[in-house]
């Protein structure tokens, strides 16, 4: 999403909320820390800057997840057979 879209998508929540609050809720938001308000856009970034920096780890796989992309990879990879290896993953009785 462009950054003035984004600003002007903030700017109307910011709006909506400081009204239900009673005061202005500027600088108040989690994604404030990283504003710098003499920047075009600033809650656009801000809120950009703190999305990148709250990104949550990647999940690692499970052992269905592993077995699921094992089999895919062998029905992508026909041509090739290799031979059968032992699971590191224990299976569920």
């Amino acid at each position: 999403m462009a950054l003035t879209k984004k600003q002007a998508e903030l700017d109307v929540n910011k709006w909506l909320k400081s009204e239900e609050a009673g005061h202005d809720l500027c600088g108040e938001f989690d994604f404030c820390a990283n504003c710098d308000k003499e920047k075009e856009n600033p809650c656009a970034k801000a809120y950009d800057a703190f999305k990148k920096a709250n990104k949550p780890a990647p999940k690692k796989r499970t052992c269905k997840a592993k077995a699921e992309a094992e089999v895919v990879a062998t029905e992508v990879k026909t041509e090739e057979k290799k031979p059968a290896t032992k699971r590191k993953c224990a299976k569920k009785a």
